[in-house]
């Protein structure tokens, strides 16, 4: 792995939370950001919590379309896959983002395992139960 690449892939990670705060309008206390990638499949997907609750994208009242959302944090899984081939670094299969808009603070969780071969879950059970698991914290 070459030298910047952890500014780099900060970077990437920086531009999915604008992405995620610009959706939301001001109405996000908690972004939650779910990036999902293999060699032959792409997701992303991002929940919130917004005066005090656990709410999907297309729960947020916004003046943007969830869809576009979604689409849009697709395409910027190229971004990454970008950022790890130009510093010879490993393409994570998943990548678990947290941001707590009131304080600043962010958290990020980075898996290189294909769980949906070896646990038989899909990106969307895994989204799904990390939203449950939110949600009776």
């Amino acid at each position: 792995m070459k030298q910047g690449f952890e500014d780099a892939f900060s970077r990437v990670q920086s531009e999915y939370i604008s992405l995620c705060l610009e959706y939301a309008e001001g109405k996000a206390e908690e972004i939650f950001a779910y990036v999902y990638r293999t060699e032959t499949m792409r997701m992303f997907n991002v929940f919130y919590r917004s005066e005090g609750k656990i709410l999907t994208a297309s729960q947020i009242p916004t003046s943007c379309s969830d869809d576009e959302l979604l689409e849009a944090g697709r395409n910027d899984i190229s971004n990454l896959e970008k950022v790890c081939k130009e510093f010879e670094a490993e393409i994570p299969n998943e990548l678990k983002m947290h941001y707590d808009v009131r304080t600043g603070k962010f958290d990020a969780s980075v898996s290189y395992e294909d769980y949906s071969i070896k646990n038989k879950k899909t990106p969307m059970e895994v989204f799904m139960g990390w939203i449950k698991a939110e949600r009776s914290k």
